[in-house]
């Protein structure tokens, strides 16, 4: 026996000896949690129409308060899977062989496959301690080593972040063993916990089991378990109960989900062109959308942590049509000029609506998302004119929390006359996408007195 075999034997007993154990775990009584009721998005007020600047007004540059400072999110790294990817990862046009089955099936429209034989489809009698801590040990043999290896290296050649993959296991696993199944949702956690993540299984007093996703930032309308300080989400938002049984065992080395955005691999399907004008040029640009992309961002958890939106970034389907167009636009261009342009886009080029009046709730957009729906607010404009800025121009901006407004300011390598702030000794002059006709330095009235809370980019 050679001495890589040698290692992938010892490794592959001490899985097996961890999956028993907890197995065995499963078969003890699940100790019982009551259900909190989800915290509902803010809805924070909102100006009815955008306020419009009057161009001829001259006022003496204000330092404009703030009370504190949200740094740079910590780049979580991903959880190690507790499998060992030691083999050829396969890939989603692998043919369909007797040595090798494999299970197809959609994710938001595009094409998935990974190793699994149909042939390994179980049923849970019911979904007693016993019953389950069964299937887990079946779950757990040899046969299932293929398909979690699969499930991560389709992760990455889709670029999920670790939202998209807990959709992805949930896409599959319904299509296996039917949707919203007992024998699904148990298949999703065994792949979870393979793959490294933090996660628990708990069942209704209906009899329904169920994933809770543990979470170190605020989800909002999902309903939660408090476990030992932690909020424990449940993922399916239509499971109704006052409590759930939780078997609450931990797995070696698991580790919390981040909410991190990265922009997924999916397939286009394009909607139909939607023009935009480029103020002062007229110039028009014809955007189109990915409805798959479009989709899965609809499907994401609400989140109070607005850099994620900008680091989600622009699809190429977007930025082809879009980033030319501006950057012939600012060639030649001083830095606040060019910020001007792209201020005056942001402010002039979509149609304005609050949350309240285009959802009935409040969301945030994703920054294709902008160039889909009819209307934005104060929030989506601020959220793209910060992606325009970084991703175009290069200079640093930070994000303006107000009570019911989202501004921006930028930090210019050239010196600029206007509203500001002083943050760790550099000057951030305020740009404003949503105060119309506003120039670069003018902020609203209501913002001079409001101290506001800075989000780093």
């Amino acid at each position: 026996m050679s001495y890589t075999q040698e290692m992938q034997e010892e490794y592959n007993h001490f899985r097996d000896s961890i999956n028993a154990a907890f197995a065995e775990f499963m078969r003890k009584s699940w100790e019982e949690f009551h259900v909190l009721q989800g915290i509902p998005a803010p809805q924070p007020p909102e100006f009815e129409k955008p306020p419009v600047a009057d161009p001829k007004k001259e006022s003496a540059p204000v330092l404009l308060p703030f009370d504190k400072v949200t740094p740079l999110p910590t780049l979580l790294p991903r959880p190690e899977p507790f499998v060992i990817i030691s083999q050829p990862a396969p890939t989603p046009s692998k043919p369909i062989t007797p040595e090798s089955p494999t299970f197809s099936f959609l994710f938001y429209n595009t094409n998935c496959v990974v190793d699994l034989d149909p042939a390994l489809r179980f049923s849970l009698p019911d979904v007693s301690e016993n019953s389950v801590a069964q299937a887990w040990k079946n779950l757990s043999d040899s046969r299932h080593n293929t398909l979690s290896i699969s499930c991560l290296t389709l992760r990455n050649q889709l670029n999920l972040n670790d939202w998209g993959y807990l959709q992805m296991l949930k896409t599959l696993s319904e299509k296996f063993l039917g949707k919203e199944s007992n024998e699904a949702v148990l298949l999703q956690m065994y792949i979870l916990t393979q793959s490294g993540y933090k996660v628990r299984i708990a069942r209704s007093t209906n009899n329904r089991l169920v994933l809770l996703i543990p979470s170190q930032d605020v989800i909002y309308q999902y309903s939660y378990l408090n476990i030992n300080g932690v909020k424990y989400y449940i993922v399916n938002k239509g499971l109704k109960g006052q409590s759930f049984f939780i078997c609450n065992h931990e797995f070696p080395k698991e580790q919390y989900f981040s909410w991190q955005m990265e922009l997924p691999k999916l397939d286009v399907k394009l909607n139909p062109p939607k023009t935009f004008t480029l103020p002062l040029y007229s110039e028009y640009i014809s955007i189109q959308t990915n409805q798959n992309l479009i989709d899965f961002y609809n499907d994401y958890p609400l989140t109070s942590e607005w850099n994620l939106y900008v680091h989600a970034g622009l699809s190429e389907t977007v930025k082809q049509a879009l980033y030319p167009v501006l950057q012939n636009a600012i060639v030649g261009k001083t830095e606040v000029q060019a910020a001007a342009l792209l201020l005056d886009f942001c402010q002039m080029a979509f149609d304005y609506k609050t949350c309240a009046e285009q959802f009935g709730y409040e969301r945030q957009f994703f920054p294709d998302e902008n160039f889909f729906f009819p209307y934005n607010n104060c929030k989506h404009r601020a959220t793209l004119y910060a992606l325009l800025v970084k991703d175009l121009l290069n200079l640093e901006v930070v994000l303006l929390h107000y009570p019911g407004h989202l501004a921006t300011a930028v930090y210019f390598s050239e010196n600029v006359v206007g509203d500001f702030l002083t943050i760790d000794g550099k000057k951030f002059i305020v740009c404003d996408p949503t105060y119309i006709g506003a120039r670069i330095g003018m902020a609203m009235d209501n913002c001079k007195q409001e101290k506001a809370r800075v989000i780093r980019l």
